[in-house]
């Protein structure tokens, strides 16, 4: 029976090495980003405030969304040193890296399953209505890129026609809220592995969203 059985809440009881895991792919994503942007010729200042801005952005997001002040990233010490644990992976290896990116990209959509289904948990503490907390998971998961992307100059991914990461958080968002009413702690994994399993479809099958009103980015 589903009632006997004591499953943990990842969401609200995240492992603390599960947490800094989404932490440290996201920072090494943002780094990445910084070395492989061929427009600009980014130091590794720019590169560590691309890791900062994808590792913690998200949190920072929620956590102002919410009150939670300190953001909680900031009370502990293991949140800035993952990040920098990523910068210098990237600084070292990042040539390996790209040898293993389907590994990077199954942590990397756990990592946002994470992102979504912790927002929306933080956002229900708070007395929040349901469609407000799947608003904060969606944020919560996308907003450190948006920022990458902000200091880049770029229009970020989730607005334009590409992979739908936003969508994807939205997906994992609703997943958790709507299962929370239930049992809190099969939505923490039903959120989480519908988005690493859309994801996977998603690359799979190469979908992109289409751009408004049907047009192509030619016309």
């Amino acid at each position: 029976m589903l009632a006997e059985i004591d499953v943990p809440d990842l969401a609200t009881n995240t492992p603390l090495w599960l947490g800094l895991l989404a932490v440290y792919v996201n920072a090494v994503v943002g780094a990445l980003r910084g070395y492989t942007d061929r427009s600009r010729h980014w130091d590794i200042v720019g590169v560590s405030v691309f890791a900062l801005l994808m590792g913690l952005g998200g949190g920072f997001i929620r956590d102002l969304l919410i009150g939670n002040l300190p953001a909680e990233s900031l009370r502990e010490p293991w949140y800035v040193t993952t990040v920098i644990g990523g910068i210098v992976t990237v600084v070292v290896v990042r040539k390996v890296i790209t040898r293993i990116s389907p590994i990077i990209d199954f942590v990397e959509a756990l990592a946002l399953g994470l992102f979504a289904t912790i927002g929306v948990a933080y956002a229900h503490e708070s007395g929040l209505p349901f469609i407000n907390t799947v608003l904060i998971g969606t944020l919560s998961a996308v907003g450190g890129g948006m920022l990458v992307s902000v200091l880049q100059g770029q229009t970020s991914q989730v607005l334009v026609s590409s992979t739908p990461l936003a969508l994807l958080a939205v997906l994992g968002s609703i997943v958790y809220a709507s299962v929370a009413q239930w049992r809190s702690d099969i939505a923490s994994f039903a959120g989480v592995a519908v988005v690493v399993i859309a994801q996977y479809v998603v690359d799979h099958f190469d979908v992109k969203t289409r751009p408004a009103g049907g047009r192509s980015r030619s016309s």
